[in-house]
């Protein structure tokens, strides 16, 4: 963010001597207000969510926009595509409701909506044959605190969630990220360590307590001019729970990357 410095240190006597012959001073102009509207989008390879390799090794597109209602509650949606109807195709589509309850503590609601070729589902069949779930997280950034600490805790509430018995399972996702700032490089490092946290083999398809989300993202800003930025980053991710590829083999460590373009 920008901050509008304007500092008062000419000698006072001195302004006032040579006030009639200087010409008038120009007004600062006003600051924009911050937009209450973003929108952008995401290109990645491949596309990892909580550690987890959705289908294919393909390019995934995901357009994403928000609107702040007040400086606390903020809407939003957001999607990935392949544009493609491959066997590993993989398209999704989600809102969210996000409430900052305090400067470190945010809690939000999001409903997730998958559709690919090995799985079709209706839009709003939370059942266990549809493919839509809705998760509930509580976000805490220590940020303002001088502490370059992140963790969260997702539950999922409602949707295709069941265990092998047919009850709802609650399955929980929890994940801690330190950062770290090389200012001289513009470089961002953030450590992070994410674990599926229930039992039972649900969404997460694990058997209890597993770690589907460890590693490291370097995260840079390439400036071409002063009004033109692209946000690129490089992840690895270890998931102990493993991926099958088309060979049948399980991979466990990843190597994604991506970029940013900003609408507004």
């Amino acid at each position: 963010m920008k901050k509008v410095v304007i500092i008062l240190a000419l000698v006072l006597t001195s302004t006032m001597t040579f006030a009639q012959d200087a010409p008038p001073a120009a007004t600062p102009a006003p600051e924009e207000p911050a937009s209450k509207f973003a929108a952008a989008v995401d290109i990645v390879y491949p596309y990892l969510w909580r550690g987890y390799k959705l289908l294919g090794n393909k390019v995934a597109f995901q357009p994403y926009l928000s609107y702040a209602f007040t400086d606390k509650l903020t809407v939003g949606l957001w999607g990935t595509t392949n544009f493609s109807n491959a066997d590993d195709a993989y398209n999704e589509f989600d809102w969210y409701v996000s409430y900052q309850a305090t400067p470190i503590v945010k809690v939000m609601l999001s409903d997730y909506y998958y559709d690919a070729p090995i799985a079709r589902g209706s839009y709003f069949d939370y059942s266990d044959a549809g493919t839509q779930a809705i998760d509930l997280s509580v976000l805490f950034n220590f940020s303002d605190k001088g502490v370059p600490l992140d963790f969260q805790w997702n539950t999922l509430i409602a949707g295709n969630d069941f265990n092998s018995s047919g009850d709802r399972n609650f399955s929980s996702y929890a994940e801690v990220g330190y950062t770290h700032s090389i200012e001289s490089a513009g470089i961002d490092l953030r450590a992070f360590a994410g674990a599926v946290m229930s039992d039972g083999d649900a969404y997460y398809a694990t058997e209890g307590f597993t770690f589907t989300n460890v590693g490291l993202n370097i995260a840079k800003s390439i400036k071409f001019s002063e009004k033109f930025s692209v946000p690129v980053f490089v992840r690895y991710t270890y998931n102990d729970a493993g991926w099958a590829n088309s060979d049948g083999d399980i991979i466990k460590n990843f190597i994604s990357g991506g970029l940013t373009l900003t609408i507004k």
